[in-house]
């Protein structure tokens, strides 16, 4: 048993799992998958791990219980993403592996990891161990399941490597005035999941953002981050909107030695930019004051530290407040996942699941962006807007098919005077 640090702690109220769904084309075989869980989930008994919570809410990684529950398979609408056939409990287990069928070829499968024990890094190294489970044992080669160790906190990680608090959070352009509001205590709401809304783009507008990224020197997620922040002003006012972004930066690549996928939990930074946002602007200039940032956050080693900050934003100990944020979240490209001849994997989505949610202790961002690649598209999900979000995702399309387009100037190359 160990208490879970701060980074962990913010996932335990609202019993938030998150799940990656994949959409499946082709004959999938039940026992298989059945037996592929099973055995991710020797590989990683951190998943068969327990959250308790003390009476002030404090949560706590218990060992595994005395039974697992395994993976579900039901029939059903493969077409939506619903809640698991099997009730979802983070004091039973951490992860839960769900498959809908239609007709004979048409699946959908989602695995819901709980937030406190697995980030997105986390999550996909979870869902392609499962995959390749599968795929073995389908064409009947030998799997070997190896025991991992327990994953570990960023805390604990940052201070194995000699990293300390600084004098700033780094998030301090973001930061507001703490309103403390009395929560009342109530009982837990029935367990339910959002599903983001999305835009997504083909693979050629995908390419021709990256190019532009690339010629640019400006990264591609300065330029999605600009024009989500773009599309979010035009939304707001008919002018300039003065704009808080928050965004997680996954810290295994940027420690040394780097940490690896499942050595984790939630390894994830903060880091924050601010702006006068002016949608008539330069998008270009906005992303690489965006990038630029980052950079030097990174480079003064201040989205390392950034975490030793949560205490003073997150919890009972807060006191400051990040209420009114633009939170954005880029996961990256989804890596390809293995798996048998006749089988596809044609979608993929970000979905959470709150399996207790209760009244919230502290202020949560106006709206949450979630971008990532897959089979080198682009996608953008939206949770929040309320009645507005059909017309703020228009205006994010608008916005990254501006972005494909943006004249590229050609730099000069060196050659005789």
């Amino acid at each position: 048993m160990r208490v879970l640090a701060p980074s962990e702690q913010r996932f335990v109220r609202h019993g938030t799992y998150t799940g990656r769904s994949v959409s499946v084309s082709g004959q999938l075989d039940t026992a298989a998958l059945k037996e592929a869980f099973a055995a991710l989930q020797l590989a990683f008994p951190v998943v068969l791990c327990r959250i308790g919570e003390d009476a002030a809410g404090a949560g706590y990684l218990l060992r595994p219980g005395d039974s697992r529950v395994g993976a579900s398979v039901t029939e059903g609408d493969v077409q939506t993403v619903g809640l698991p056939a099997t009730p979802v409990d983070p004091g039973t287990q951490l992860a839960y592996l769900d498959a809908v069928v239609s007709g004979a070829d048409r699946w959908r499968v989602t695995l819901f990891a709980h937030h406190s024990v697995a980030d997105a890094g986390h999550c996909v190294e979870l869902l392609s161990r499962f995959w390749g489970y599968y795929t073995d044992i389908v064409e009947s080669a030998p799997i070997s399941v190896v025991p991992q160790d327990y994953p570990q906190s960023l805390e604990w990680h940052v201070a194995r490597r000699g990293i300390t608090a600084g004098r700033v959070s780094g998030l301090e352009g973001v930061t507001r005035p703490l309103e403390v509001v009395p929560v009342p205590v109530g009982d837990s709401a029935p367990t339910s999941l959002a599903r983001p809304r999305r835009v997504r783009l083909d693979e050629a507008v995908t390419a021709r953002i990256v190019g532009l990224g690339r010629q640019q020197g400006v990264s591609v997620n300065g330029l999605v981050t600009a024009a989500l922040l773009r599309a979010y002003a035009s939304e707001t006012s008919d002018g300039t909107v003065p704009l808080g972004c928050l965004y997680p930066v996954d810290m295994r690549p940027r420690l040394d030695p780097r940490v690896a996928p499942a050595e984790g939990t939630n390894m994830a930074g903060l880091a924050s930019f601010a702006a006068e946002v002016d949608p008539s602007g330069s998008v270009i200039e906005l992303a690489q004051r965006i990038s630029q940032r980052l950079r030097d956050d990174l480079a003064d080693g201040t989205v390392q530290q950034s975490v030793l900050h949560f205490p003073d934003f997150f919890g009972p100990s807060r006191i400051h407040s990040l209420a009114g944020h633009v939170a954005i979240t880029n996961t990256g490209a989804v890596p390809p996942f293995r798996t048998p001849g006749g089988l596809a994997l044609t979608d993929y989505e970000i979905v959470y699941l709150s399996a207790h949610p209760r009244p919230s202790t502290g202020a949560s961002a106006a709206i949450t962006f979630l971008i990532y690649t897959f089979h080198g598209q682009l996608a953008v999900g939206l949770l929040g807007g309320g009645a507005n979000a059909d017309q703020l995702l228009v205006a994010v399309r608008k916005e990254l098919n501006a972005l494909s387009v943006e004249t590229i100037e050609e730099r000069p190359t060196g050659g005789a005077a």
